[in-house]
């Protein structure tokens, strides 16, 4: 069972400090109560956004994040090191460690020969770390053809934690991903979009579930599923 989905729109200037401050807030309150927590976070320009608001907020003072473990839902097979969400996300990354996460709090996908073995063995790692059961927090963003870390429309695949992807519609082809499964699997999670051109997709997306067309439908989480959109993707209403 998940949490019935709750949509707001923000003001575009604020929307990476709302949602960086609610993210915070709920991971806050899950470190008090369990002793740690982890993130399941996507790059791309609203997963940058929220990343970036995260990094500048005055809340991670006092956050105890030695208790917290980042996990990414998606990275590209690429020998360009720009492509990688990894790479995207390391300003984001250095700012926590200069508020004391440490190093080997940050999971990425290991770059191995092929996009099976490294989806499948980054699964090994979350079970390892004994992460199997879903992430506290996941924040994701979604692309203007519906799709969520590397799940295209029509193409999710049986897997368990992770899947891997060769024929991506978007360059690089050959991705790995977390499944919709896991996904679904986290406590809370957060859809975000704050880009013109993911409106129309945002309103489709609003009206159905669980549409393997528009894999964002799926991003439910057990507790609270957070859609979170700025002016420039839904007008605000009063």
């Amino acid at each position: 069972m998940w949490a019935r989905r709750e949509a707001e729109v923000w003001p575009e200037e604020a929307f990476g400090v709302a949602v960086a401050s609610e993210i915070l807030l709920d991971t806050r309150r899950i470190l008090d109560f369990e002793g740690r927590a982890s993130w399941l976070v996507s790059a791309g320009r609203d997963g940058e956004k929220v990343a970036r608001g995260i990094s500048s907020s005055p809340l991670l003072q006092g956050l105890r994040l030695q208790n917290l473990h980042v996990f990414f839902a998606d990275e590209r097979l690429s020998r360009d090191p720009s492509l990688l969400n990894f790479v995207q996300l390391s300003p984001f990354f250095s700012a926590l460690e200069g508020w004391g996460m440490p190093k080997e709090n940050v999971h990425p996908f290991p770059e191995l020969s092929s996009s099976k073995e490294s989806a499948l063995a980054y699964e090994g790692e979350i079970r390892r770390l004994g992460f199997e059961g879903g992430c506290s927090v996941a924040w994701l963003s979604c692309g203007p053809d519906g799709h969520v870390a590397s799940v295209f429309p029509g193409k999710e695949r049986e897997g368990g934690i992770t899947i891997w992807e060769d024929e991506s519609p978007k360059p690089p082809k050959s991705r790995m991903s977390v499944s919709l499964e896991f996904i679904r699997r986290s406590r809370e999670v957060f859809l975000v979009a704050a880009q013109k051109e993911k409106r129309g997709i945002v309103e489709k997306a609003l009206r159905t579930f669980d549409d393997p067309l528009i894999p964002a439908t799926f991003c439910q989480g057990r507790e609270k599923s957070a859609w979170r959109f700025s002016t420039l993707t839904l007008p605000r209403t009063s």
